[in-house]
């Protein structure tokens, strides 16, 4: 009878970065478990590179590696530091935990392994609307008046508009330090070309996107928005007449009395709308991933940008309007 020996892996395509990750995170005190979760690499590859660590004090075989002297209470400290102050680079700590933890390794890359090993990661604050304590009491008594209601927002339509610029500043592109060529600059301009648009989202419907080209007074919002977009005939086509609530913000052709004489013959408002507070509107989360899908795609003429606008928002479908009225993130 031949017995066959399974070969014994040695997992050495786990990269160095993951290596020194496990040992960082086993010597703060997870489990393997734990570990291989927080990582997203197999338990097997987590539990053999800890062996090989204990049993031959290295991780690869060309050096050994001294971040597992990294103390729990270094750990904490770097931790705590990044919460205090956000902006702290990795080479500021690392100077101000060297003259704490002197026997140590704190370096710039060791400092950077450690945050991350925490989860942290170097981007952009998160941003959320400025309130005052009124808007805020205002915020507040419109959640709790809805909640009373139980207001089903599955059968709300919400509306808005948006700003959308033709060179917006944020474009980023390749290019070296120093170099002056035309293709590496973009024209300031006192007044950019912008465009605005009208939309509307319900959960399976949504309305035709209407292109301004002057400002809005209440006359402009009832015959070439409310009217054009189409956005009561199909409302009521999908929830029926004075079944749905239609949303929209304080301006003041939104709120005159004869946009609101109109409105209310043909459906029920959600009224008032808290003043200052567009990051409740389902509807910003579209406005946000459509400049995102458009930031490589702005033509260098008003015409083709409009169509490109127009192209984007045929294409969006009715289950992509109800995630992104059932959801924050999309």
């Amino acid at each position: 009878m031949i017995v066959k020996h399974k070969k014994k892996r040695n997992y050495t395509n786990t990269t160095e970065k993951n290596r020194i990750d496990i040992l960082i995170l086993h010597n703060q005190g997870l489990s393997i478990r734990k570990i291989s979760t927080q990582l997203s690499i197999g338990i097997k590859p987590v539990r053999y590179w800890i062996q090989i660590f204990n049993k031959e004090k290295r991780i690869s075989r060309k050096r050994k590696i001294s971040i597992i002297k990294t103390s729990k209470e270094l750990i904490e400290h770097i931790e705590q530091e990044t919460k205090k102050n956000r902006k702290l680079t990795c080479k500021s700590l690392s100077k101000q935990c060297k003259e704490l933890f002197p026997n140590h390794p704190c370096s710039t890359t060791t400092i950077y392994r450690i945050r991350k090993s925490l989860k942290f990661e170097y981007k952009p604050p998160r941003v959320r609307q400025f309130l005052t304590n009124d808007q805020m009491g205002k915020r507040l008594l419109f959640a709790h008046d809805h909640k009373s209601l139980k207001t089903d927002w599955e059968n709300v339509v919400f509306s808005d508009e948006s700003w959308f610029y033709l060179n917006p500043k944020t474009r980023k592109i390749w290019r070296r330090r120093g170099e002056n060529d035309n293709s590496v600059f973009v024209e300031k301009k006192k007044f950019p070309k912008k465009i605005m648009i009208w939309g509307a989202i319900g959960c399976n419907l949504i309305s035709d996107l209407i292109i301004l080209n002057s400002s809005i007074n209440t006359d402009v919002y009832i015959k070439d928005i409310l009217k054009k977009s189409k956005i009561i005939d199909l409302a009521n086509q999908e929830h029926g007449i004075f079944n749905w609530i239609f949303q929209q913000d304080g301006a003041r052709p939104h709120t005159s009395k004869k946009t609101i004489k109109y409105l209310k013959k043909r459906c029920m408002l959600l009224d008032p709308w808290p003043p200052n507070s567009p990051d409740l509107n389902p509807i910003e989360n579209l406005w946000s991933i459509m400049d995102k899908r458009l930031e490589n795609r702005r033509p260098d003429n008003e015409e083709n940008f409009i169509q490109i606008l127009k192209e984007f928002w045929d294409s969006i479908t009715v289950s992509f309007t109800f995630k992104a009225q059932t959801s924050n993130e999309i």
